[in-house]
């Protein structure tokens, strides 16, 4: 259905693809794959419209395909679902969807009750369930990704893509992502997927193209190759994942929750979290794993009880007595919660070291020389890959964003590092430099809080596991053979208040 061949893009000096090729086949699930910065988004831009590529050509049912906008790509039948959310907040889900498409008027006006019976009817085909009256602002980032799904879903789609679809979803809502994915291609729909999960690529795709800087570094069968042959091809034969040890700790108390509730109603959760210690967080969407971490950076609109840091109190809110007490944090959000995408990768390295600043403004030949120096150490040590620290912090990729964001923390060193979805999105690569970083704070002495939606990274980083269900933590464990069960299970248990509900 789709061809490209010899696919070329540059950015200034920049060679972003060079020479892509890449075959897809109508009613069959193609992966595409290739670590942060191989080329991947610049492909796809070039599919929807938004970028032009500068040479090579693609061909749809054999016929040349140039799409000069978006709209032009969509009319010709492709559906894309970016892996950075694009919804207006304060709409809600059904108003959402209609964004970009002629509304349906009657005598003249908008007929509301029309576009929400055909939301309505998209949600009920697929089987997903959803408030569509509620402003997408105040759901999670996986419900979101859901909103977004569905409403490429509303029109027939002859090419579905998928970037990163199911980085921010629950495994029940991922299972049901899948379902649908199946059943469009049966219905003959080509679906390319875009994942850096390689458990879930060889469990739902048919075939594979990899990218590895900006071109196509192999392609075939998934049945004919396995997680390893990939994994070695994304990294161009020089990386070889090797999972993280977990670490158990009996040092003293970094962070102490006492009755501490993140919002009303909830039951309140006692917590220690010890220094060298590194403690998963899991539960499925909605369970309250990233209020209680907002909570604790005093962040949240809401929390009760007491928390403590070394052994010293803090306000029930504030984030500023958290940045004193040495607390860092790395949101699920990174673009709108983490980084100021359109300030330099400078000033978003330095946001925290507010008294840094502060001695920039008063002496700025000698600060910023200083500044600049130390922050290309720092992003030089954690492997992040930019062209100028002067670019906007949007210019790059994924995987690099997420890594400046929490690499911006370690410089002065902090005493609890909380991270929410820290390796949501990212290649293979940096997810293993991600696990490490974790690894090397807490053999520093720092205190790891991390909360996850993939099991895999749980049971890989996490040397004590928490789950969470219905806001209050359900299952409490060293990680010494804990099993997937007994994790899931602890995740859809009930609680008192629901058992009580219900």
């Amino acid at each position: 259905m789709l061809e490209v061949a010899g696919l070329s893009k540059r950015f200034g000096g920049v060679r972003a693809l060079d020479g892509v090729t890449l075959g897809v086949a109508a009613g069959r699930v193609h992966a595409l794959l290739g670590e942060n910065g191989a080329g991947k988004s610049t492909l796809l831009k070039c599919l929807s419209g938004v970028h032009q590529p500068d040479g090579g050509s693609m061909l749809l049912d054999g016929r040349e395909f140039a799409p000069s906008t978006p709209a032009h790509s969509e009319k010709a039948g492709l559906r894309f679902v970016h892996q950075e959310l694009n919804l207006v907040p304060h709409f809600t889900a059904y108003e959402n969807a209609w964004v970009g498409r002629r509304y349906p008027r009657r005598g003249g006006l908008i007929d509301w009750r029309a576009m929400r019976a055909r939301f309505s009817e998209t949600c009920e085909r697929y089987g997903l369930e959803i408030d569509i009256d509620q402003p997408v602002g105040r759901m999670s980032i996986g419900r979101q990704q859901i909103v977004e799904i569905l409403r490429a879903l509303m029109d027939e789609a002859r090419i579905l893509v998928l970037d990163e679809p199911t980085a921010a979803l629950s495994e029940k809502e991922a299972a049901v992502l899948h379902r649908i994915v199946r059943q469009l291609a049966a219905h003959g729909c080509a679906v390319i997927f875009v994942s850096h999960r390689l458990e879930e690529v060889m469990a739902i795709a048919d075939d594979y193209t990899v990218l590895v800087n900006g071109a196509t570094a192999g392609s075939g069968r998934i049945a004919e190759t396995d997680r390893d042959g990939l994994v070695t091809m994304m990294a161009g034969g020089g990386f070889q994942a090797r999972p993280a040890a977990s670490m158990t700790t009996t040092g003293p108390t970094v962070l102490a929750l006492s009755k501490f509730a993140a919002a009303p109603g909830r039951r309140p959760v006692d917590l220690n979290v010890a220094a060298g210690e590194i403690v998963g967080i899991y539960g499925i969407v909605g369970s309250g794993r990233s209020s209680l971490l907002k909570a604790i950076w005093g962040a949240g609109a809401y929390s009760q009880g007491g928390i403590s840091i070394d052994g010293r109190a803090l306000p029930a809110t504030g984030i500023a007595s958290r940045i004193r007490a040495g607390v860092a944090f790395a949101p699920e959000d990174r673009r709108a919660a983490g980084l100021v995408m359109d300030h330099s990768i400078l000033d978003n390295t330095l946001l925290p070291r507010l008294k840094l600043n502060r001695l920039v403004q008063a002496l700025p030949l000698l600060s910023w020389r200083s500044a600049r120096r130390d922050v290309g150490q720092l992003l030089a040590q954690r492997g992040v890959k930019y062209g100028s620290i002067n670019d906007r912090v949007s210019t790059l990729s994924g995987g690099n964003q997420q890594k400046a964001l929490i690499g911006r923390w370690v410089r002065p060193a902090c005493r609890l590092y909380l991270l929410d979805e820290p390796t949501r999105g990212v290649d293979v690569r940096s997810k293993a430099e991600i696990h490490a970083l974790c690894q090397s704070l807490a053999g520093q002495g720092a205190a790891v809080v991390f909360a996850t939606s993939d099991i895999e990274e749980l049971v890989t980083l996490a040397g004590r596991v928490l789950v969470m269900a219905g806001g209050t933590i359900t299952l409490d464990s060293p990680n010494r053979d804990l099993g997937r069960r007994t994790i899931v299970e602890a995740a859809v248990r009930a609680t008192p208040e629901q058992e009580s509900h219900s």
